[in-house]
């Protein structure tokens, strides 16, 4: 067995956490560890890179002199040779120092918190015994001018792990950018990461480590009386993952159901807990699987009567979204209007106004998608009826179903959410 590991920035977030995880990656099956910054990383260095944009110095070095407080912390509890570590995020604070004076590209200090992590990690491994080699990601993760992966570059990274008693660990999140910088391939990238590094090293499985038990039919988070799901499909977990599963980085799902790669959700925090097991099928007799929620959705209403028995307005309406790069989440039609929403309201004022050109535009904000995922054939009956009992209180602005034969998503007023989650929660499982 070859499986890549991925370990979120809560479970490599303190001294006691990455002792917890050299446990659980000590199985012979462990080929390549893939981590995430020490939680609350990538935060401060966000606010780094937005103090130096600003030209805050004494907020540099602040946030600066708390990292290297919690970093050296960590290798006080961790290490008993304090000397390589302690050296190595010196150093690297120095250049997050000297760079966010001098100049950076995007996502160039954000970066560097992983990089801090893995080195920690990788100095415990070999101090407890165990043959380990720390990969620099960046040399095999490298994304063109749109921000995607070269998939032949990382290619490379099955030879460089071939070793059949060597335990590597590679940094997620991070990569070489098309200008030659070293950056990111955004928040929650590292799940991403992970996935593609399976697929190029042909793992038999990827390992996402967290600290839930694998997907639950709710968030716990806002729902009582959730339960665990123990298998689930690709397709299913894709759209919980789009839709607000916050377990599971959306872009994750795609690769490893191409290569036929299964996805392992597990809990750093009770490694003998079950998980969720997501592939091809989802072994479940029930209709109703999960649900799940994306806030800060914004609903887009086109009226006009140009759209009555016409042809090519919807194609003018998508030629502008496609124009200024956002994607829609819903849509539904009428013979005289279109609603649609999308979760990114960067040039919301700039697409208004070219809509206003086909007619009538209203905008709502401060709505949530909530989706309903399950087995859900075109044949069978009752289905939505259920759906409606549920939600029998709550107004539903949209409702979107037939794309697939895996979910079903209603428009609410984010107000509503948390009794719209509870009452599916309470009337569908």
């Amino acid at each position: 067995m070859r499986n890549v590991l991925k370990f979120g920035g809560t479970s490599v977030g303190s001294a006691e956490n990455i002792k917890k995880v050299s446990k659980i990656v000590e199985n012979p099956d462990v080929k390549l560890v893939v981590l995430s910054a020490m939680s609350g990383t990538t935060d401060i260095l966000v606010k780094i890179e937005a103090a130096a944009k600003a030209n805050k110095k004494t907020e540099i070095v602040s946030n600066i002199e708390f990292l290297k407080s919690k970093y050296l912390t960590c290798i006080g509890d961790l290490l008993k040779d304090k000397k390589s570590a302690t050296d190595y995020i010196n150093d690297t604070l120095e250049q997050i120092s000297t760079i966010s004076t001098n100049g950076f590209s995007d996502g160039e200090i954000q970066a560097r918190g992983e990089l801090m992590t893995t080195f920690i990690f990788t100095e415990y491994l070999k101090e407890t015994g165990r043959k380990a080699e720390l990969l620099f990601s960046p040399d095999y993760m490298f994304t063109d001018k749109s921000g995607t992966v070269i998939q032949e570059k990382l290619s490379a990274m099955k030879d460089a792990t071939s070793d059949k008693d060597t335990i590597y660990v590679a940094q997620g999140f991070i990569c070489t950018t098309s200008a030659n910088k070293l950056g990111t391939l955004g928040r929650g990238g590292s799940d991403y990461s992970a996935a593609l590094m399976g697929v190029a090293i042909e793992a038999d499985e990827v390992q996402i480590w967290t600290d839930i038990d694998g997907m639950h039919t709710g968030d716990p988070r806002y729902v009582k009386g959730t339960h665990p799901i123990r298998m689930m499909s690709f397709e299913e977990a894709a759209e919980m993952a789009y839709f607000g599963a916050k377990i599971l980085h959306p872009a994750t799902i795609d690769p490893c159901r191409r290569a036929g790669i299964p996805v392992i959700l597990k809990n750093t925090m009770d490694p003998a807990a079950e998980g969720t097991t997501i592939g091809d099928e989802d072994q479940s007799a029930t209709t109703f699987h999960a649900v799940a929620a994306k806030d800060e959705i914004t609903l887009i209403r086109i009226s006009s009567a140009r759209m009555l028995m016409a042809y090519g307005f919807l194609c003018k309406v998508f030629e502008i979204f496609e124009k200024w790069k956002t994607p829609i989440d819903m849509i539904t039609t009428s013979e005289v209007a279109v609603s649609l929403t999308i979760d990114n309201s960067l040039h919301l004022s700039e697409i208004k106004t070219e809509l206003e050109e086909l007619g009538t535009v209203e905008i709502e904000h401060r709505n949530s998608i909530v989706c309903i995922v399950g087995r859900m054939d075109y044949d069978h009956s009752g289905i939505s009826a259920r759906i409606f009992k549920a939600v029998e209180n709550i107004p539903v602005k949209m409702i979107s179903y037939g794309a697939s034969h895996h979910s079903i998503s209603l428009l609410i007023d984010t107000k509503y959410k948390v009794a719209t989650l509870q009452s599916l929660n309470n009337n569908l499982f």
